[in-house]
């Protein structure tokens, strides 16, 4: 993999970043691949990333509303239960999981009747959906961190971390032989979150250097098992960054490379540890 790849999901400067925040740190930096339709959003006056509590969907694609035209959805998050927004999404199985994760989401976000004009969120709700027909738009989430309709802005996506390694943690450890890893488990924006103990030094060094705050989520591999979808890996020797291609080769990655180290999923076994944070 080249640096041409990777561009493909990320800014150049945010890749310097990654490659910067790896070294500094001295810790691998594992990076799930973003929606690419989100690249132009990202730092665009009157569009945000993706906070922790949205757990809605960013869309593939554009689609076309029937009287309305075609509408600007790829790359923001979308509501999924629209008519003809199932369109949205690569495939079939994508559209479902948008729908169920919808499903979660869609209390903390008002959904206005067609037509009708608030100044505020109601019930002081921080997301809604733009449900204008006439609006490039139509079907977006929107967010506001004050509630105010005019002050909302439109959700991309962000880049999702699936860990962050320090690379003395990939040496064997002292008691079995294998390495120890250890997550906080905590609760942060009313929803459950799991992080390495690194996590917020890297994630300001990163938010800070990008210039948006796009590094907003808890690493994959502190609450879930290895999954199939492709992984760039940032390395803290700061060479350009290598693919995962697969879970086999994450897999491998992480019984070669990390010598053993497990996630944090039902089932675990070996020198793991948890912390409790209120």
């Amino acid at each position: 993999m080249s640096l041409n790849d990777v561009r493909r999901y990320m800014r150049p400067d945010d890749i310097r970043a990654f490659i910067d925040a790896a070294k500094f740190y001295r810790v691998f930096i594992l990076l799930r691949r973003s929606n690419e339709a989100s690249l132009p959003y990202i730092g665009k006056l009157g569009y945000t990333p993706k906070r922790l509590d949205c757990k809605a969907k960013t869309a593939d694609m554009d689609v076309t509303v029937p009287g309305f035209g075609r509408k600007e959805t790829a790359g923001l998050v979308v509501n999924p239960t629209l008519p003809g927004f199932g369109s949205a999404f690569k495939s079939a199985k994508k559209a479902q999981d948008a729908q169920d994760t919808w499903r979660q989401f869609e209390p903390l976000c008002y959904i206005p009747v067609p037509g009708r004009t608030v100044t505020y969120f109601p019930g002081g709700k921080l997301y809604s959906v733009q449900m204008d027909p006439n609006h490039k738009h139509y079907g977006c989430v929107m967010f506001a961190s004050n509630s105010l309709h005019s002050a909302g802005k439109y959700v991309h996506g962000d880049y999702d971390i699936y860990s962050f390694v320090p690379a003395d943690s990939a040496e064997p450890g002292r008691v079995s032989g294998a390495p120890v890893n250890v997550r906080v488990s905590e609760t942060r924006l009313g929803q459950p979150h799991s992080r390495s103990r690194v996590f917020f030094d890297v994630q300001h060094y990163l938010n800070r250097k990008m210039g948006v705050a796009m590094g907003l989520h808890g690493e994959q591999e502190t609450y879930s098992s290895h999954t199939d979808e492709p992984l760039d890996v940032f390395w803290p020797d700061g060479r350009e960054p290598t693919a995962l291609q697969n879970k086999a080769e994450i897999e491998e990655f992480y019984r070669t490379v990390f010598q053993g180290r497990e996630t944090f999923h039902k089932g675990i076994k070996g020198p793991v540890g948890v912390f409790h944070s209120r």
